[in-house]
């Protein structure tokens, strides 16, 4: 689903006489600023809009999902269905009601993207999986020589980042039942029971991309959600978590190693770290080999049942980015009946 946009969009000149007549009314005689900030409150929150007079354009930075429907467990991956409801609580903001143009205009022309949150969700089982995946999760990336900062509370990790202060994007990893039974706002929806018990199963993936690397995706119109996908997988495999890992070596598998890849797949069995016995070149081409054979020679033996364990409960095949249908009847999901 998608979480946090920065938008920017263009406005319709009965928006922008909007703005400048409640502009007036307050100003008070004040200088005319190049910039004007507004506060639009929602049903569940209030979020700032910036407006550049000269250019009569808006920006804003926010969780649509989490104005328009009170969380953000789920939703949906229709970027322009979000802002679109957005857009309607800033008409409302300024006394206006939206028009069928109104809405025209703005799919017509689409909306600049300068921040994207993608998210999806892990469903592992049980709240003390996400925990000990949490757990997992920090020692595979340390492993793997990955800069993380982890937030851990009494309860457990709640959060793993990499690339937090990344002026491109980051990723980060987070237990979502203690970050809904945090929010105060959240306790105020009907369903909320039924939401923070359906979180108990799940660790939350979320990829941020910022402006500098949205080149070719800093339009509205250029996502889907073949894209969103596409964008999540590609992060977990860079991060070495796309693939199904074993413990151990089938037979028949090991019966076919040659000597020199016998060898080593012994010496590890045996409990060795290869990285100590090989040059990094030769040991980054045999991770490659034994990957695509479905062990990871990065961990020690001792610590590949945990390693196994791991990416069956990060596999891509668990990946969530929907909603279990009967949210939709609790109304739950925005844009759906």
């Amino acid at each position: 689903m998608i979480d946090t946009i920065g938008i920017e969009a263009p406005m319709t000149k009965t928006l922008f006489q909007a703005v400048q007549s409640d502009e007036k009314t307050k100003s008070d005689g004040k200088k005319n600023y190049p910039s004007i900030w507004k506060k639009v409150s929602t049903p569940y929150g209030i979020f700032k809009l910036t407006i550049e007079v000269e250019k009569q354009t808006m920006s804003m930075e926010l969780s649509p999902t989490l104005h328009l429907i009170g969380h953000n467990v789920f939703g949906t991956n229709n970027v322009e269905l979000l802002i679109i409801g957005i857009i309607k609580l800033i008409y409302k903001r300024f006394k206006l009601d939206i028009t069928k143009s109104d809405k025209m205009f703005y799919q017509e022309r689409g909306f600049g993207i300068t921040r994207i949150d993608l998210t999806a969700s892990f469903i592992v089982g049980s709240q003390a999986n996400v925990v000990n995946t949490m757990y997992l999760l920090r020692e595979h990336l340390l492993a793997h020589d990955h800069h993380i900062v982890v937030h851990e509370g009494p309860d457990g990790i709640e959060t793993i980042y990499l690339g937090k202060h990344s002026s491109r994007s980051s990723v980060k990893f987070y237990n979502k039942y203690l970050e809904v039974l945090a929010k105060n706002k959240s306790h105020e929806l009907p369903y909320y029971s039924e939401l923070l018990k359906y979180t108990e199963e799940l660790v939350r993936f979320e990829v941020t991309l910022r402006s500098q690397s949205l080149k070719g995706l800093n339009s509205s119109k250029a996502w889907n959600t073949a894209k969103i996908r596409e964008i999540l997988e590609d992060r977990l495999n860079k991060l070495g978590l796309s693939g199904q890992l074993l413990a151990e070596l089938p037979p028949d598998v090991v019966a076919g190693l040659t000597g020199d890849k016998g060898s080593k797949y012994s010496l590890w069995l045996a409990g060795n770290d290869l990285r100590k016995h090989f040059q990094p070149y030769t040991f980054k081409r045999d991770r490659q080999f034994f990957l695509e054979k479905g062990i990871d020679i990065t961990r020690l033996h001792a610590d590949a049942q945990d390693a196994a364990w791991l990416s069956n409960m990060l596999s891509i095949e668990r990946m969530q980015m929907t909603w279990p249908k009967r949210f939709v009847a609790m109304g739950a999901v925005y844009g759906k009946k």
